[in-house]
């Protein structure tokens, strides 16, 4: 038999019908099972509760109207078959608790990296405290994690939105504040270069080699490392709970020239620590003016990330330098190493044999041309006399030949055969004169 949505939904309509109806109703009988007594509308109650229903058209009556379709009865069972139907359980459902909305100031805050040092960082929950708890800003914190040197605490002052391939939207804490404490009994200068320096270099290794060798420090380069999304640490607090002392001084003289570093109270002796150099420009006097100028003062926080780049530039320029002189070092030092020395005794021993034979190579080697054969003769001797007389014909007949064809090779000149036979006219002429 096929079901009938419309009954179903004529007889929710009729769910709360007032009592004087069914009373003149005849034939009507009120339910005598104890589940219907007990669930039956009284006539204090208030005909708001037909609220709590849900719609006429929702999916959970139109089951109920599948699984027991509806049977066409007399008039008089069927106010009694409506008001046992007011039993019905509507489901609840409990909604997670909704997340914390952002601040304008913690959707831009950026990055937000701290180191936190001294005698106050061993106690976790006084830099919780001092820092995120009751902290407007701050919509989410994720628990203490342990390192290396220390132990790091995330916390969250926006929302990272994602959507899955049905479109559904999905929340997940940005982390961008981290809070890193360095937990130790004594803050000294082993310390500072064991576990300190360590964790303030290590981003400043990865920066650098990202940056061209050749660029040099300019204002658009320390513009770019200063950004709320840089890498680098913005700044070192030192939590002390007791007054200042000369132990502290050589710890702060080693971090000053590499992070921003902020000197703040945490006991009960509000004492100040002194003027230092070097020392960053935000000095705050108490826990509030500190979280303030963290999450609450756009132009305080850029002055410490600019501070932080500064130094972040003199130790690259320092790092580079240092690398310079080690390379002109290592260079020398190879040369050195690979160049053999000269032995004045061994190069004699291994060169003088072939010395003479060398030399009288190099005699026997003659231009044909430029250097003409020659010999040495004793002129004291009759002997050596005659062959050096021999040997200067050979020379006089070359001269002579070559003055020969000169004066020919002139003759063949007309000019100076007409020059020559007007000389010559003109000396016979003269002659004759004379006599």
């Amino acid at each position: 038999m096929e079901s009938n949505p419309s009954i179903s939904i004529s007889t929710i309509r009729t769910l709360h019908v007032p009592q004087e109806v069914l009373e003149n109703i005849p034939g009507h009988s009120q339910p005598s099972s104890p589940r219907s007594s007990a669930l039956a509308t009284s006539p204090n109650s208030p005909s708001e509760s037909v609220s709590s229903l849900p719609s006429v058209g929702s999916s959970f009556f139109f089951s109920s109207a599948a699984a027991s379709p509806p049977r066409f009865q007399p008039q008089s069972n069927h106010y009694a078959r409506d008001s046992s139907t007011q039993g019905l359980i509507i489901p609840s459902l409990t909604l997670p608790a909704p997340l914390r909305c952002p601040t304008p100031f913690g959707k831009t805050l950026g990055d937000l990296r701290l180191l936190v040092v001294g005698n106050g960082a061993d106690d976790r929950e006084l830099v919780s405290n001092i820092l995120l708890d009751d902290n407007e800003d701050v919509v989410d914190i994720s628990g203490w994690e342990d390192f290396e040197y220390g132990s790091i605490l995330r916390a969250s002052t926006d929302w990272i939105e994602h959507r899955d391939a049905h479109g559904l939207e999905k929340f997940e804490p940005a982390k961008n504040v981290e809070i890193i404490s360095i937990a130790r009994h004594e803050f000294d200068d082993n310390l500072t270069k064991s576990s300190i320096l360590p964790v303030i270099q290590s981003p400043f290794h990865s920066v650098s080699e990202l940056i061209d060798p050749r660029c040099q420090a300019s204002a658009p380069l320390a513009n770019l490392i200063a950004s709320p999304w840089s890498p680098l640490h913005t700044a070192l607090i030192i939590l002390s709970s007791s007054g200042p002392s000369t132990s502290e001084d050589g710890p702060i003289d080693l971090l000053t020239p590499h992070i921003p570093v902020i000197l703040m109270r945490s006991g009960p002796d509000h004492t100040h620590f002194p003027s230092r150099p070097h020392m960053s420009s935000f000095r705050p006097r108490s826990t509030a003016a500190l979280r303030h100028g963290l999450f609450r003062s756009p132009e305080t926080l850029s002055s410490l990330r600019f501070e932080a780049a500064e130094r972040f530039l003199r130790w690259r320029e320092v790092e580079c330098a240092v690398e310079g002189i080690n390379a002109s070092h290592r260079e020398t030092v190879s040369l050195s190493s690979n160049a053999p020395s000269w032995n004045k005794a061994k190069w004699e021993a291994e060169w003088e044999s072939r010395l003479s034979q060398d030399v009288a190579n190099s005699c026997e080697r003659e231009d044909p041309v430029r250097v003409p054969e020659q010999q040495c003769f004793d002129p004291l001797h009759l002997s050596s006399l005659i062959s050096f007389s021999l040997c200067l014909l050979d020379p006089a007949t070359r001269l002579l030949s070559r003055n020969v064809s000169t004066f020919v090779d002139k003759l063949a000149d007309s000019q100076v055969r007409i020059a020559m036979v007007g000389s010559l006219c003109l000396g016979i002429g003269i002659g004759m004169m004379i006599r």
